[in-house]
């Protein structure tokens, strides 16, 4: 690969011009740019990024780790980074933890994780990244990062035990309430819900959204008319008949895979949804726009967490933010299909 010296005796200009035009700077001719400029293509020249980070103090790369990119969220989230990075000049690593092919949920593997995590942020920090962005595969206190003079911490769809290090989310509580309130305003007032997970931090955002809306249009809330239960296609066709001998006349599922199954069991009895039964799920999935009926759902702002987070990230590495809400929450929305008539 070619070397500054060697383009600077090939054009006949001094190493210090070559280095000008190559960065970018003034003071250099339009025709001594170009042969520069030219002969530097010619003579496949790539910049020592090391050697710049050593002069200047910043790698321009940012780290991405993430918890498992399998997970429906991760690789949205990671564009909206990577388009920040490209709009701004940054690059970015990526480190996949692997979280869920590795664990599971079992609680007992929290020490390998920890462990796992440092590995990975320590491999980062060998390579001088600037800054390090963390992907959650759900939302939990993420209990592994830690403050340090020399890196910076940004999380999304989680956020960590300590105070000073920014997150980006979702509001559950906000989308779980618009959600009874669209089916509120179609004269829905039994309306079931297929919760996720009871101990779920999603869960008890998206029940406590959907309590508020009831009450605020006078309609008691029924506990008969919930089931809890983990977050899969099966657990919408075990629950739903219970729900509509309960009077349910409209069904919220705190996920696409739990409102399938909800539309496994409505076609398997002949129940027609969108007319006998409205169904709204959550997440958007691709799966939501392909079954039949095509599902309403919550469409969540994945690739703006990613966006907004990297922005936020830059902004600290620059010098022009110290951010004073630490915990941002974005805004969803509510996508209407067929399931909703």
């Amino acid at each position: 690969m070619a070397t500054i010296k060697e383009i600077s005796e090939k054009v006949g200009v001094s190493i210090a011009t070559v280095s000008k035009v190559l960065n970018g700077q003034s003071g250099v001719s339009t025709k001594t740019q170009k042969k520069v400029q030219a002969v530097a293509k010619e003579l496949n020249y790539r910049p020592n990024l090391n050697a710049r980070h050593l002069k200047t103090g910043n790698s321009r790369t940012l780290g991405i780790i993430t918890e498992d990119l399998t997970v429906f969220n991760t690789p949205k989230i990671v564009d909206g980074i990577g388009v920040s990075c490209d709009e701004r000049d940054y690059h970015y690593i990526l480190g996949n933890l692997r979280f869920n092919k590795r664990f599971g949920h079992n609680p007992i593997y929290a020490k390998e994780k920890e462990q796992l995590v440092q590995s990975v942020l320590d491999d980062m920090l060998s390579k001088q990244v600037d800054g390090i962005l963390y992907v959650g595969c759900h939302s939990h206190a993420v209990a592994y990062l830690k403050p340090q003079d020399d890196i910076r911490f940004v999380c999304m769809y989680c956020f960590s035990e300590e105070q000073d290090i920014p997150s980006v989310n979702y509001n559950d509580r906000e989308a779980a309430k618009k959600v009874a309130e669209f089916l509120i305003s179609k004269g829905h007032r039994n309306i079931g819900v297929l919760a996720g997970d009871i101990n779920s931090l999603h869960t008890n955002n998206r029940l406590l959204g959907f309590q508020e809306a009831l009450y605020e249009s006078n309609i008691p809330y029924n506990p008969n008319l919930t089931s809890f239960g983990e977050w899969e296609r099966e657990h919408g066709y075990q629950n739903t008949q219970r729900l509509i001998e309960a009077g349910a006349t409209a069904i919220f599922a705190h996920n696409d895979l739990i409102a399938i199954g909800v539309i496994d069991y409505c076609n398997q009895n002949r129940i027609e949804i969108g007319k006998e039964l409205d169904l709204v799920g959550f997440d958007n999935r691709e799966i939501a726009d392909v079954c039949r009926p095509k599902l309403t759902t919550v469409n969540l702002p994945l690739f703006e967490i990613g966006r907004s987070a990297a922005n936020i990230m830059l902004d600290m590495i620059e010098k022009k933010y110290i951010p004073e809400k630490h915990d941002m929450l974005m805004s969803c929305s509510i996508i209407e299909r067929d399931s909703t008539g």
